[in-house]
């Protein structure tokens, strides 16, 4: 729980001539003490507002890359109040479930003319469950290495996890869920990164992380992909 805030600058002054002088420059180690006990909070949102799309390297057999939506992500502290933005994915696919099939085209003398193989991949989707945002307290659920970055958003028997940076070979392999949202700042999250480090130490204390999650007015329910791993159709629920 937050530190209350006590108010223990107005209790002395500088003033000379008052009843309550502690003694010169008193009242400015007394008012960074008070400034000390606040709580600041870093808040990061993601939005639900598309504004792009990423080529991720997969390299799962049939497909090697795949593109899929990103979405708007803000960064700020209650602090500094400085607003930055990212782009991050919000759907995890399953390529264990990936089938193909053949669309279009005509048969002519027992050919199929101009048909199109195509790719469907089950999507997962990690939204709100019931109002329109939902907030998650992580500040004790991070990872922090040389290279990435990551948060746990826990909510009863589900998690997700919000990773940026250049991930380890094995890291899918040590978490447990197969939600995740991934930050693309074309820097291989050292961008992120180095927005949240400045921000934790202009602040001086160990801030409280907030996530707040924005619910997308659509539910995915599978990808069509062509073979080069462009999304060729949505399908919603």
């Amino acid at each position: 729980m937050p530190i209350p805030q006590l108010g223990l600058s107005l209790s002395i002054t500088d003033n000379a001539g008052s009843s309550m002088y502690t003694g010169n420059g008193e009242r400015e180690k007394m008012a960074e003490f008070d400034s000390a006990l606040r709580q600041h909070t870093i808040t990061i949102t993601i939005s639900d507002e598309k504004i792009n799309e990423v080529e991720l390297e997969v390299q799962k057999g049939i497909l090697n890359k795949v593109k899929i939506p990103t979405y708007k992500m803000m960064v700020t502290d209650d602090k500094t109040e400085e607003k930055t933005y990212y782009e991050v994915t919000r759907d995890s696919l399953l390529f264990n479930k990936l089938k193909n099939e053949e669309i279009g085209g005509f048969s002519f003398l027992g050919l199929n003319i101009l048909k199109k193989k195509m790719y469907n991949i089950p999507v997962l989707t990690f939204e709100p469950l019931t109002s329109k945002i939902e907030k998650f307290e992580v500040s004790k659920y991070r990872t922090k290495k040389q290279d990435y970055l990551s948060y746990n958003l826990l909510r009863n028997k589900e998690s997700a996890t919000l990773v940026a940076g250049k991930l380890p070979p094995n890291f899918f392999n040590t978490i447990e869920t197969n939600h995740f949202f991934y930050i693309v700042d074309h820097n291989e999250g050292q961008k992120f990164m180095g927005d949240i480090s400045y921000r934790e130490k202009f602040v001086q204390i160990t801030p409280k992380v907030e996530i707040n999650l924005i619910k997308r007015s659509d539910h995915i329910k599978e990808y069509q992909l062509d073979k080069r791993g462009r999304i060729n159709k949505i399908i919603y629920l």
